[in-house]
């Protein structure tokens, strides 16, 4: 049974490691551009009367305290977490329905550990033991990752089976979950998945446009993607301010991927964030940023965690 110790440093500013790796989507090997048969121009849906029941599906986790994992000389980077996913519907104001928390010790290198519990005022803080093999500091963050995103395959799919919901949103690439009016929003562009030569046509994009469809393919989940702009964008802004990727299962069939790629250019606006409201505005939709108010405030007091865990490790091994 591996034992562990405190990385002091304070969880906001990563660990005393330097992480060489970084989190990635698993990335398409191909990319197939001409799947509309149209013209590679902007495309300027039709507009939709009324709006749809919308449901915005998002998770949020927090590393409460960095740590190693020490057992006969072998020592691995381990982190307790915690993790809260939600739904929000498309009310105004936003209505936040079912959340669910949950805490993780995760634990690298293969080693072993029992659950942790540690205990505020009243409550008890359990957290749930996962052994990842990988030993360096990136490992356990992934899996911290992994069960989030695992919670929210559970809950998204919840939320599906209720069938209120006309169109169901999951802020993040879509890893998990492939049936139905389900479309997953990647609003942070940190790769281009088009040719130079067709890249050209997102700073043309105007507010309620999109890209005709592009296929990301030879991966676990094949999916039709494309881009749309969200709201317009000052002189001084750059040219991907505003712009979203979106993507579906391929298993839907393109009749239905080029409905849902207009029906999303069109609604979607409608709940885009304001510029000094919001720092990640317009990209952060005003449901998916008061989802994620209320999962920051569930996950608790980051501090207070903090000490909570310090405590308890020291009446552990002290």
């Amino acid at each position: 049974m591996a034992v562990l110790r405190v990385d002091p440093w304070d969880p906001g500013y990563g660990t005393s490691f330097e992480l060489e790796l970084e989190l990635d989507d698993e990335l398409p090997q191909s990319v197939e551009t001409d799947i509309e048969s149209i013209t590679w121009a902007p495309v300027t849906p039709s507009p939709v009367e009324g709006l749809p029941c919308c449901a915005f599906v998002d998770g949020v986790r927090r590393i409460d305290l960095h740590l190693f994992a020490e057992e006969s000389g072998a020592m691995a980077a381990a982190l307790a977490g915690s993790w809260a996913c939600g739904v929000a519907w498309s009310t105004r104001p936003p209505r936040v329905g079912e959340v669910v928390v949950g805490r993780a010790l995760v634990v690298g290198g293969g080693l072993a550990h029992h659950d942790l519990t540690t205990r505020i005022g009243a409550d008890d803080l359990h957290y749930v033991f996962i052994g990842v093999a990988g030993a360096t500091p990136i490992d356990p963050i992934v899996g911290l990752q992994n069960i989030m995103r695992e919670a929210e395959a559970v809950l998204a799919q919840t939320v599906f089976d209720g069938g209120e919901a006309e169109l169901l949103v999951l802020d993040g690439p879509l890893t998990y979950f492939a049936q139905g009016p389900v479309v997953g929003m990647i609003k942070r562009q940190s790769r281009s998945y088009l040719p130079l030569d067709r890249a050209t046509i997102l700073a043309a994009l105007t507010e309620g446009q999109r890209t005709p469809l592009f296929r990301l393919g030879e991966q676990r989940l094949e999916r039709y993607s494309w881009y749309a702009r969200l709201a317009s964008v000052r002189p001084i802004d750059g040219g991907m301010t505003g712009i979203v990727r979106l993507e579906v299962a391929t298993s839907i069939g393109l009749e239905k991927a080029r409905e849902l790629a207009d029906l999303t250019t069109v609604v979607l606006p409608r709940f885009a964030s304001v510029v000094g409201r919001d720092p990640r505005a317009p990209q952060n939709l005003y449901p998916v940023g008061q989802l994620e108010r209320v999962l920051r405030h569930r996950l608790g007091d980051a501090a207070l965690v903090k000490r909570a865990l310090e405590l308890s490790l020291w009446e552990m091994y002290v």
